[in-house]
């Protein structure tokens, strides 16, 4: 059985994948999406260290997150000027919906390790895929 056709394994195997833009020293797996089971959303595997953060920003699709470990919070601007803390407890769920500005902190001394569901445009890997296989799949129906 090729690498492409496992259907299970440790999630700490699972090629790093560089997320420096999001923040200093952050690890970032796929689990699944377009290179693995999923084409249209994307679940990865962060590991965000102790004392640092994810800055502000926004972007128009859903967060849906799972705490594996650790402590942390997503404050997510709900109402112009007004932060609402979102608990990242280990076993907690959290939703941020699109379109709303929010920031990721983890204040503590352990790691914030978490599930991350976007759609596959949200992922700058995961599109960059798609778009390769796209364009190889268009290429090959022209011959």
């Amino acid at each position: 059985m090729s690498e492409k056709e496992k259907n299970y394994g440790s999630i700490y195997e699972l090629p790093l994948q560089n997320a420096s833009a999001l923040a200093p020293e952050i690890e970032k797996r796929t689990i699944y999406g377009p290179e693995n089971c999923w084409d249209n959303y994307v679940m990865r595997h962060f590991i965000l260290p102790a004392h640092r953060g994810i800055p502000a920003h926004e972007h128009e699709w859903d967060h849906l997150m799972f705490t594996l470990s650790g402590d942390g919070v997503v404050e997510v601007e709900e109402e112009p000027g007004k932060r609402i803390p979102y608990l990242m407890k280990t076993g907690y769920w959290t939703r941020v919906p699109g379109g709303l500005l929010h920031e990721y902190k983890n204040d503590s001394d352990v790691p914030l390790e978490f599930f991350c569901i976007v759609p596959t445009r949200g992922d700058p890997h995961a599109k960059k895929f798609s778009m390769r296989a796209e364009r190889a799949k268009r290429k090959e129906e022209a011959e």
